[in-house]
């Protein structure tokens, strides 16, 4: 301990040291630390109890503390108590669990815990002096916290029979609950087993109830929660044929629910709220609220409050937050839409387009929100019942296609894995770092229309705002060509004004009186609302009104369509997620001088749309992402009709059935400049078909082992080479190797390039960087 002697100090000396010493010490008590040491939390539920926590971020994200490339590959999250941290991970087929020093990251122990080819999913579960780890083929492990050393062992296959519903192996965390370990084999005699958690012996199993035929046999990812419904202690699990409930002490089956089942496989860990089940789940299964009430001589009687379809609630594997009688999350498969339920209703509060790409896991702790997507972007969000906004970002270094640990937040640090990599931020509040983003990009308007708007209580922004907030194709490109003069600092200060209705269903009238005075061209947000036809009546006069952005809005009926129709000088249209379908698009072809379209993640715009989307000259932008779940999709029979389109800069096909046929289509679009055929299934000779692309300044081409994609070779690079205008190119999981790095050194004016998970290794990367020296590489 170090001891500071204040007495030959000066007095005003004295006392700014004292004051300093002070400050120090009510910085301590302010920031109340929390350890986590298990799945999803203390609770299971995702959230932390820390607070003096930072509100907002610095620019460039919270400050790393310390970073460590030790551990193995692996989707599993971390663990922290007792001044140590744990995971697991996958070195060359070998499963390792691993201690880390908490405030340095040194590696204190490793020890092998299985051998397995598929990746390490499971998180660890720490009790007190005791680490509880699972391999991806079923070999649970006690470890000793402090030595690594072995306690004992399970086999779920062989002791078990377990089965899976996936074939990529076991992904639930362990529960201790008392004096016993609570853990999901899947087999048909063992469902749910409790053991001695000091020695791996049995307690009790449970059979395998029939309870639907949605879904499949065995365990699925999920992890058990544990709730108590008057006097009756119960563990809640999804298994692979749905949710079940298992009482605590004899494991006495109780109660089961099907519908809730994805075919491929059940991942989101069920929440409990009260005597409430909200189980959220992917592919297209929606969402449910289960009320849990007792009945006779011990049973449980289970009443579905609501059921939500897979396109109003889903949550693919990042986890949902009950928070206050709401819900928050990223809805969509294979996205993270940052969304709000309203718990006990079931009602959408609202939805929007989150800042990363893919899905998102979420946790809370102090008033924010933390959101991870599979792209590596991490948002702080600030979220309530009625929005969002983004209080900081950062971008994991290397974080591509399967980029799906969950965040943790732990004694004033935000806890990162990526693979092999772990990275720790620090998320205190010390008066020093709380550096919020800034509104340090102004709209056109005019000081007076500002004011006016202000006085009115009207939120507006601008374009160089929202893109911040944006994913891959953001913004400033989709609103670029809004304009005449597409200057990057114009583009950016183009106004966005948020509207909101009335209880008429109408814009007040004094608001529209400002928005006829504007002189400038902008765009209105009507993000999320419920449409009336009023609304576009009120808005058709509006000179100078270029953009209009839908997104996530209901009540696009016909008539609120053909009113939208009218507006003939509509430039830009976000719709992504809208009900907009192959039957009323022909309303929205209305538009003739529409430039940028998006139709990103809606459901029923498939390749019957083309030809009248192709109709539409003027566009240079048009966005067609897919989640790649979708049960209507672009294929090559639409990709036909693209050559229509003589004017086309930016496509995204993102997610859609697309093959190397369709790549000849594609490649009569010479104007393009942006094209994404990420998660599209193509191969070298499709990539080969592109040649005549030669305008093009971005191109991206992820593959992803989740949901497929490109499959491409050193020999897709001989073409991709010769697109010497690439600016930004995405080769994220393709089997590219050294071979290909002469060719890539080539691309002179490229400024970013994609190789994680590339068969490129670090050799191959130092030689692209010195050729390229300006070059950002993500590896």
């Amino acid at each position: 301990m170090t001891y500071i002697v204040l007495g030959n100090i000066m007095p005003f000396q004295r006392l700014n040291l004292a004051l300093t010493l002070l400050s120090q010490l009510l910085l301590v008590t302010l920031v109340l630390g929390d350890d986590w040491p298990q799945w999803r939390g203390p609770n299971r539920d995702a959230k932390s109890n820390e607070s003096g926590l930072l509100q907002s971020w610095p620019v460039d994200g919270p400050p790393l503390v310390w970073k460590t490339d030790e551990l193995g590959e692996g989707y599993a999250s971390v663990v922290v108590a007792n001044g140590r941290l744990h995971t697991i991970g996958n070195e060359a087929g070998t499963i390792f669990a691993y201690a880390l020093s908490e405030s340095t990251g040194e590696l204190l122990w490793k020890a092998k815990i299985g051998e397995s080819s598929r990746h390490a999913m499971s998180t660890p579960t720490i009790d007190g002096d005791y680490v509880y780890a699972l391999d991806p083929d079923g070999e649970l492990s006690c470890l000793h916290a402090v030595t690594g050393a072995l306690e004992w062992h399970v086999d779920f296959m062989a002791d078990f029979s377990g089965k899976l519903q996936s074939g990529r192996g076991y992904g639930e965390s362990p529960l201790i609950d008392g004096k016993h370990l609570i853990c999901t084999p899947g087999g048909d005699e063992a469902i749910v087993v409790a053991l001695n958690k000091a020695t791996g012996e049995v307690v009790w199993k449970t059979a395998a109830p029939t309870i639907g035929d949605k879904g499949g046999d065995g365990a699925a990812f999920s992890s058990i929660v544990k709730t108590r419904i008057d006097e009756i202690d119960m563990y809640v699990q999804l298994v692979g044929r749905g949710l079940i409930g298992i009482e605590c002490t004899s494991g006495r089956y109780l109660w089961g629910y099907n519908d809730i089942c994805a075919d491929i496989v059940n991942i989101p860990t069920p929440v409990i709220y009260d005597d409430l089940v909200f189980s959220a789940n992917g592919y297209n299964a929606g969402s449910v609220l289960l009320q849990l009430r007792p009945a006779d001589e011990g049973t449980i009687e289970v009443r579905e409050v609501y059921r939500l379809a897979g396109n109003q609630f889903q949550n693919h594997h990042g986890g949902v937050v009950a928070l206050e009688g709401k819900i928050f999350g990223g809805h969509g498969s294979n996205n993270g839409l940052p969304t709000c339920v309203d718990l006990i209703s079931g009602e959408v509060l609202w939805k929007r387009r989150g800042p990363g790409v893919g899905s998102a896991a979420v946790v809370y702790a102090d008033n924010r929100f933390v959101f991870r997507y599979q792209n590596g972007v991490v948002a702080l969000l600030a979220a309530n019942e009625k929005g969002f906004s983004m209080k900081g970002k950062l971008q994991i270094p290397g974080a591509g296609g399967d980029s799906w640990s969950h965040p943790v937040i732990a004694n004033g640090a935000l806890m990162l894995r990526e693979q092999n990599s772990l990275y720790v931020h620090d998320i205190r509040d010390v008066g020093d770092t709380n550096t919020e983003v800034k509104n340090e990009i102004p709209s056109a308007f005019t000081d007076t229309i500002e004011s006016r708007l202000t006085q009115l209580g009207v939120d507006y922004s601008s374009v160089g705002q929202h893109h911040r907030q944006s994913s891959m194709f953001d913004a400033e490109l989709f609103y670029s060509y809004l304009m005449v003069k597409t200057e990057l600092s114009a583009v950016r200060e183009i106004p966005i004004v948020s509207l909101v209705g009335n209880d008429n269903g109408e814009f007040p009238s004094e608001i529209i009186e400002v928005l006829s005075d504007v002189s400038q061209d902008f765009v209105i947000d009507l993000a999320g609302l419920d449409l009336t036809v009023s609304q576009f009546q009120q808005l058709n006069p509006l000179s100078h009104l270029k953009g209009l952005d839908l997104q996530f809005c209901t009540g696009l009926t016909p008539d609120v369509l053909a009113e939208i129709s009218k507006l003939k000088g509509l430039r830009a249209l976000r719709l992504a997620g809208t009900e907009v379908s192959d039957s009323s698009i022909e309303l929205i072809a209305k538009l003739t001088s529409l430039r940028s379209l998006d139709l990103e993640v809606c459901e029923n715009i498939s390749d019957v749309s083309m030809p009248e989307i192709t109709t539409m000259k003027e566009l240079r932008c048009l966005i067609l992402k897919k989640t790649a779940f979708e049960k209507l999709k672009i294929t090559d029979t639409g990709l036909a009709d693209l050559p229509q389109l003589e004017q086309l800069e930016v496509l995204s096909l993102y997610g859609n059935r697309v093959t190397d046929e369709g790549m000849q289509s594609l490649a009569k679009v010479t104007t393009l400049r942006v094209l994404d055929l990420s998660l599209v299934g193509i191969s070298d000779n499709g990539v080969t078909t592109l040649a005549p692309l030669q305008q093009l300044e971005e191109l991206y081409l992820l593959y992803n082992t989740g949901f497929a994609g490109p499959l491409l070779s050193d020999r897709s690079v001989a073409t991709i080479a010769e697109f010497k205008q690439l600016k930004q190119l995405s080769l994220v999981g393709s089997k590219i190797t050294n071979t290909s790095v002469e060719s890539l050194s080539g691309l002179k004016r490229l400024e970013k390039i994609q190789l994680q998970y590339s068969r490129i290794n670090a050799d191959g990367i130092r030689a692209i960087q010195a050729a390229l020296p300006a070059v950002l590489i993500n590896k």
